[in-house]
């Protein structure tokens, strides 16, 4: 019965806008909440190997749409996703403050245990770097809007149109 509900739940979940997404990545700076690694947005591999694969490179791993570690291992980690800190299986709002960078690794890992114990769990293991955390990175999104407006405009999917709009809204508000 529990699966049934579970079920149910998932397809009453209103969808969030591209906009609150972007704003919610841009928020956080591309990092996941989780590790801190920088994630990666997902459509830019995809058109790189689109454009390495027209420019002669086909067997590059760059994308899979299941981010399987043997076709795409950099989005078997990084790709960049949104978390719910309380899982919305536990009715954990889908809120702007709710919702989190993260990366598909550590969101997988995550699921839907509560943050404070799986952090505990999972202590975050900080990153040595001489030089601090990362500035201006994107998550490749200018390599994706590059590619959208310069190689591939006529391929994008309504989806990747949508994205378009919201990331550039949401780069235009943000601090880089």
């Amino acid at each position: 019965m529990e699966n049934v509900e579970k079920r149910v739940a998932k397809l009453t979940r209103k969808p969030l806008s591209r906009e609150k997404q972007a704003n919610i990545y841009y928020r956080d700076k591309w990092l996941c909440r989780w590790c801190k690694k920088p994630v990666i947005f997902p459509a830019a591999m995809k058109y790189l190997q689109q454009w390495m694969s027209d420019a002669g490179f086909n067997s590059v791993a760059y994308w899979r749409n299941s981010y399987d570690r043997r076709g795409a291992p950099l989005l078997d980690e990084l790709a960049a996703v949104l978390d719910h800190v309380v899982a919305h299986s536990t009715n954990g709002p889908a809120t702007e403050e709710n919702l989190v960078t993260a990366c598909n690794r550590c969101n997988m890992s995550k699921n839907n245990s509560d943050a404070t114990i799986w952090e505990r769990k999972h202590p975050l293991k900080r990153i040595k770097s001489k030089t601090g955390e990362p500035e201006n990175w994107d998550g490749l999104v200018s390599l994706f809007l590059f590619l959208a407006r310069e190689k591939y405009a006529g391929n994008l999917t309504q989806a990747e149109r949508d994205w378009v709009k919201a990331l550039k809204n949401a780069r235009s508000g943000a601090r880089l």
